[in-house]
């Protein structure tokens, strides 16, 4: 979820994308029939992508809200035998590779890649891989409400369009609040940083994540508190499995592998607690038994992260878009069909079995 922090960055492909009255660009998605039929087996399927290579990316920083991510590559490779070149990128090199055809599928937000088709790129999402927003409100103590943090200094990440800065602004909005106007805002590089400064006093409160949250408090309980949580005050559809139509058209079962390899990473992170936890800690650096424990808490019990019908959810998909328009991420009215294709996964839950 905390996938692409920043986002896709806007590309200018087209040319018109700054212009909302202007035509739509060529790389602007049209909706056309796609049937998708779930596979006679899994055994046929992977008899037509078989020793397939494809290479994928994502602009997150490593964190266990990726060990979902990390599920759906090992899946790719073990039941449908596709060779997985897995790079992690900065968000603008990874987006222009996308978009190129150097990188097949990203690992990117829903509200990035609505801006990047808007400025012209032919890019839809064919699954989703998580459903939350993860992002928070923290502060030291003894703030114990929002209203606590009124004229202090509170720190977000470099612009107030990303889905921190968006979370920031509607979490002090549902206190009757101004995130820019009741607070002495400030705008640092990332969410570390911003946790950094939070530890070494600099700030009194600031946007922080669960992953980060745990390790809080269990450095140091009872100093920091919750004071508002993204998937409530700002629920957004984030991280997509993203891909060019161009690709996708020459590539529909290795799209149909990819929306199985998800759902079925989805219900296993739900049904095996200890395998979770031991990808986890495999793949995230320095992380402890005692934190991929609270985390799996947060990302899985409470916020329900990974559902097990799969996490393209055309609600918070509507919800994601209209607050993309609202910050200025986006000028077009998109609609979740226009950028969405939920023909995949409904594939593979059919497949599957719906549970």
């Amino acid at each position: 979820m905390i996938g692409a922090l920043a986002g896709f960055a806007l590309l200018a492909v087209a040319g018109c994308g700054d212009n909302p009255d202007a035509a739509a660009p060529a790389g602007q998605p049209t909706q056309a029939a796609l049937p998708v039929k779930p596979p006679a087996s899994i055994e046929e399927l992977k008899a037509k992508v078989q020793g397939k290579e494809l290479s994928i990316a994502s602009a997150a920083f490593p964190n266990p809200t990726l060990t979902g991510m990390y599920k759906v590559l090992d899946l790719l490779q073990s039941d449908f035998g596709i060779k997985v070149e897995f790079r992690m990128m900065d968000s603008s090199p990874m987006n222009a590779a996308l978009i190129s055809g150097q990188v097949q599928i990203g690992h990117v937000s829903l509200g990035g890649m609505a801006s990047a088709v808007e400025a012209g790129a032919d890019l839809v999402a064919v699954a989703g891989n998580d459903q939350k927003n993860a992002f928070l409100v923290t502060a030291r103590a003894p703030a114990a409400s929002l209203a606590d943090l009124k004229g202090k200094r509170f720190a977000v990440s470099q612009n107030l369009s990303s889905i921190v800065g968006q979370t920031a602004a509607k979490c002090f909005s549902s206190a009757g609040l101004d995130v820019q106007k009741d607070t002495q805002l400030l705008h640092l590089g990332n969410v570390g940083q911003i946790v950094e400064s939070l530890e070494s006093g600099q700030l009194d409160g600031g946007m922080s994540a669960t992953f980060r949250q745990t390790e809080l408090d269990l450095e140091n309980p009872g100093k920091y508190t919750v004071l508002c949580k993204g998937w409530e005050a700002n629920p957004q559809l984030n991280d997509v499995w993203a891909v060019s139509r161009a690709w996708l058209e020459e590539n529909k079962d290795i799209a149909m592998a990819l929306a199985i390899a998800e759902i079925k990473a989805d219900r296993w992170t739900h049904e095996d607690k200890a395998g979770w936890l031991a990808l986890a800690q495999a793949k995230i650096e320095g992380l402890s038994p005692e934190a991929a424990e609270k985390n799996y808490t947060t990302l899985v019990t409470e916020l329900d992260d990974w559902p097990v019908n799969g996490s393209l959810d055309r609600k918070m998909c509507d919800f994601t878009l209209a607050t993309s328009k609202e910050f200025g991420v986006i000028k077009r009215d998109f609609t979740c069909s226009d950028l969405v294709l939920f023909d995949y996964q409904q594939a593979a839950v059919d497949f599957l079995g719906a549970k």
